[in-house]
């Protein structure tokens, strides 16, 4: 059974805002005690995992959006109105469903463009853990019961006027020799035999075959391309299947 995962959106450097502040030390207390931990309560087992310990601060990588596309979950601290967090938000709503808002009762005012969404108060205190946990144990089971009802407007608005959103699930299919061209550039060995190839100059072709095989990402489109243009073929030959014939006859 597939690990379910939870990803947390939230402010992690140091936080200014008016008269309210906060550290990163601080922010990252908050995060394993109180935050992660809650979570894990309310859904035990479940794979919980903070912007920072896959990307280093302040940029938004391939493996953040990668997480806020495709984890079960995402719980966004909107405490400190952080432009990254509200952009990572953004992206989760106009994507997938499953997201739960949180916001410390004593931090600054929600910002009016997310004020109407519903959202968790917590307090950051043995009891307030104790109470997040519960809460968020409610939404969860809130999504078990009904995992594709949207939880945000632009996903509700989708669903009432049918908007279709671009399906890049069936793409067009990559050509094989591109295929063989992306996975060769990713072992520079392999490049080196094949410039010297190129260039008229002599290597041991038995190497370049050794270096193209022990690596199953280059062999796999390599093999592929080779058995679709019948250099490769597992079929016995018609020769072959000739003297099967002959020898049932002879039986």
């Amino acid at each position: 059974m597939a690990i379910e995962s939870c990803f947390v959106i939230m402010a992690i450097g140091e936080q200014k805002y008016d008269d309210f502040s906060i550290s990163e030390d601080e922010l990252r207390k908050r995060y394993d005690d109180l935050i992660k931990e809650a979570i894990i309560r309310a859904r035990p087992g479940v794979e919980v995992v903070r912007v920072d310990e896959i990307s280093s601060q302040g940029t938004i990588t391939t493996d953040i959006v990668t997480r806020i596309m495709h984890s079960d979950f995402v719980v966004a601290d909107v405490t400190y109105p952080n432009p990254n967090v509200f952009y990572e938000l953004g992206l989760r709503h106009s994507c997938k469903q499953g997201t739960i808002i949180i916001k410390e009762k004593d931090g600054p005012k929600v910002p009016f463009d997310i004020a109407h969404l519903r959202y968790i108060e917590y307090e950051n205190t043995p009891s307030g853990l104790k109470e997040l946990s519960e809460k968020l144990k409610k939404y969860f089971i809130f999504y078990d019961k009904d995992p594709s009802r949207p939880d945000n407007h632009l996903l509700e608005l989708a669903k009432l006027t049918k908007y279709k959103f671009p399906d890049y699930s069936e793409g067009p299919e990559i050509p094989k020799e591109t295929e063989v061209m992306l996975s060769i550039l990713q072992s520079p060995e392999i490049m080196s035999m094949l410039s010297k190839q190129q260039s008229g100059e002599e290597f041991d072709q038995s190497e370049l075959m050794t270096a193209l095989f022990s690596n199953p990402k280059i062999a796999e489109p390599f093999i592929t391309a080779m058995v679709k243009s019948g250099e490769i073929s597992f079929a016995p030959s018609p020769n072959r299947k000739e003297r099967r014939k002959a020898d049932s006859k002879k039986i």
